[in-house]
């Protein structure tokens, strides 16, 4: 039977004393088999050399529709290649290790913008506890047992985000057919979180500022230019040169790595500026703020801490130095909605229908809001000298 496989039409799709098929007309090769117990299973078929091969996909519901058919292309690009899908299927590794990394390779780099965060903390976490071990032997209690660990340490909301990331890779896991149920379905965050809403005063600027001053870099000019521009953390942390226009004084975050999904400009102030003229290039190397030369820069935790401590300036994270610029400039009197699309938000005092028909970038606003910022920090680092 063929048939334009939709989510309606397999719901409609009822057992019969036989299994039967129903192929894909949307995807030519894949199929859904219907069990005489209504088990449907997703399956692609092809021909490699003289023999026609079948690769099973997974099991509706478990996979949905969409995802079937991704990994049916998948197959048969393969197969279009040259490659054989089974034979490479049958040596997949199954420890933690390389499962985790196939997921962030396929599907967190594709999917989420701050798919970093994910994989530092599925290797710190997880594939530290667990990474030579089968995945399909990982239980509840392997999982249980790491977050308790986080919570002994102090970390509460670390546990929050090690249950989050572990729960995608798991999903990701059933989806793919590598396990066929989750093993944490239905466990909930062992805390509570309260929304932040710290914001550093000028006494505190002022102190951080000079601890910068007396550190290293890259985080000697990153967190100034951070507090300075009101970005987001890996936005900055992955930054290339060849993004930024020194001479137009601005840096064009492109689409791929914002948070919307759409190139976001940032003017650059003479206080961001003078930071950013201080960063080193390292010769073949396009990040601005690297200690490999090879990747991003890391090591957020231990730098703030060493920050915090140096400036006397406890309980903030990163994050709340955007809150504190975004909050420096509201008291500049600086318009909500300018201060909007310097954080690059897609919802405020300009949202709905009002967001559709205004298409003003506020680019001449945004960049006398930075700079009037800028001027602010440069007259507390003045200050911080003292």
């Amino acid at each position: 039977m063929q048939k334009v496989l939709t989510a309606k039409a397999i719901e409609a799709l009822k057992p019969q004393e036989k299994r039967y098929e129903v192929h894909d007309l949307h995807c030519p090769g894949m199929s859904l088999r219907v069990s005489p117990q209504g088990l449907k299973t997703f399956s692609v078929k092809f021909r490699y050399g003289i023999a026609q091969k079948r690769m099973k996909l997974g099991i509706y519901p478990r996979i949905s529709l969409a995802t079937a058919r991704e990994k049916a292309i998948d197959i048969l690009q393969e197969v279009e290649k040259g490659n054989n899908p089974t034979s490479r299927r049958r040596t997949t590794n199954m420890r933690v290790e390389a499962v985790c990394g196939e997921f962030i390779k396929l599907h967190a780099q594709a999917r989420n913008k701050s798919w970093r965060e994910a994989e530092r903390t599925l290797e710190r976490e997880f594939v530290g506890a667990f990474g030579q071990r089968d995945i399909r032997d990982i239980k509840r209690f392997d999982v249980l047992e790491i977050m308790d660990a986080a919570i002994a340490r102090g970390s509460t909301y670390q546990a929050n985000r090690i249950l989050s990331h572990v729960r995608r890779f798991f999903n990701w896991c059933v989806e793919r057919g590598i396990v066929d149920v989750s093993p944490i379905v239905g466990l909930k965050a062992p805390t509570k979180e309260q929304s932040r809403d710290r914001v550093l005063d000028d006494t505190e600027i002022i102190r951080l500022l000079r601890a910068c001053r007396n550190d290293v870099y890259p985080f000697r000019q990153f967190v100034p230019i951070l507090l300075a521009t009101a970005q987001r953390r890996g936005e900055w942390a992955e930054m290339l040169w060849s993004e930024v226009d020194l001479e137009a004084k601005q840096w064009v975050i492109p689409a791929e790595r914002s948070k919307n999904g759409k190139p976001h400009v940032v003017p650059l102030s003479a206080y961001a500026l003078t930071m950013l003229n201080d960063v080193p290039r390292f010769v073949d190397c396009d990040y601005v703020f690297t200690t490999t030369r090879k990747s991003p820069v890391s090591g957020f935790s231990k730098m703030l801490r060493r920050l915090s401590e140096g400036s006397d300036t406890g309980e903030w994270r990163l994050h709340e130095l955007r809150r504190t610029a975004a909050s420096g400039m509201e008291r500049a009197s600086v318009a909500p909605h300018v201060v909007e699309k310097v954080l690059n938000h897609i919802s405020g005092t300009i949202s709905g229908v009002a967001a559709v028909y205004n298409r003003y970038a506020y680019d001449a606003e945004k960049r006398d809001a930075l700079e009037g910022w800028g001027q602010h920090l440069e007259r507390l680092a003045g200050t911080g000298h003292s």
